[in-house]
């Protein structure tokens, strides 16, 4: 088994204070009234999928989440498709063996993953049936994927990123941020929900 440093605790002020020191973009996330995250991320007239993968992350998405983990060693992409792992390195979950996952496996049953050894999970599932018809699958239930991500460690992070907010426990996981992303004129509003494993 691969050795885990023990999960760190930076503040969200840390965090984002982290973020807007090594990105340079504006500080457009807060701390709300009831100690949660909020803001809005505005992506810009960048069109650009570095993968070129249909639904892949649009153009800054990695960074700025990378930026606000500098605390994070092992992160686990879910639905991870081609995400450019050259701007977040980690390892990568997918049901598609084509694509050659650190991982094949269901999103819903995590069955072969050793989540303990994870301290970040980026997700972005399907949002809808004709998004899975490119993908070449059934649409998921979240609710269960959040159920088989319980097996992360407590401290764990999970980053979200969806049209939905995805049914979980709330004795299992604690929602601490919600930033609202635009990508750009003509695109899907995206919601990123950042839950913490109890």
């Amino acid at each position: 088994m691969n050795y885990m440093p023990p999960l760190t605790a930076l503040t969200w002020e840390e965090r984002i204070d982290h973020y807007t020191r090594t990105t340079g973009f504006p500080r457009n996330i807060f701390m709300g009234e009831d100690g949660r995250v909020v803001g809005t991320w505005i992506m810009g007239n960048d069109y650009r999928v570095k993968s070129t993968y249909y639904g892949g992350y649009p153009a800054t998405y990695l960074r700025r989440i990378k930026a606000l983990f500098p605390d994070k060693h092992r992160p686990l992409h879910v639905f991870s498709g081609k995400v450019d792992l050259e701007t977040f390195p980690g390892d990568t979950v997918d049901i598609n063996p084509a694509l050659s996952p650190t991982y094949i496996d269901d999103a819903q049953k995590l069955e072969t993953v050793p989540l303990e050894q994870y301290d970040l999970v980026l997700a972005d599932p399907p949002y809808s049936v004709e998004d899975c018809e490119h993908y070449g699958t059934s649409m998921v239930k979240r609710n269960a994927v959040m159920r088989a991500l319980q097996g992360v460690r407590p401290g764990t992070h999970i980053v979200w990123l969806d049209q939905v907010l995805p049914m979980y426990r709330k004795d299992a996981f604690a929602v601490e941020a919600t930033i609202g992303m635009w990508k750009s004129t003509n695109h899907r509003f995206r919601g990123i929900t950042i839950f913490r494993r109890l």
